[in-house]
């Protein structure tokens, strides 16, 4: 089983703004490492991707959801669950 991994989405937006982490840390009052950490997590909590899209304009809910819509084919499951959002994507050999 794949996760699509919403801090490799976050990561690519942030270079394709040219936004780095310790800038980023600042506008999330975080600490770098704070950055970097959820950068490489496959799970974020809802209020901090809020502030994130808020940040970086880009609705990366939309992103999600449309990834789950394009997967037709492939059996995917979106988890929410203490304010985190885990997609999980199996795919279907044939």
């Amino acid at each position: 089983m794949n996760k699509l991994n919403i801090g490799s989405l976050i990561k690519a937006e942030m270079k394709r703004q040219n936004v780095s982490a310790t800038k980023m840390a600042k506008l999330l009052h975080v600490h770098r490492q704070t950055v970097y950490d959820m950068l490489g997590r496959s799970n974020i909590d809802i209020e901090r991707l809020h502030e994130v899209s808020c940040i970086l304009h880009k609705d990366f809910f939309l992103m999600l959801a449309n990834s789950v819509r394009t997967q037709a084919s492939d059996w995917c499951e979106l988890m929410v669950s203490e304010n985190q959002i885990v997609i999980t994507k199996k795919i279907c050999k044939k």
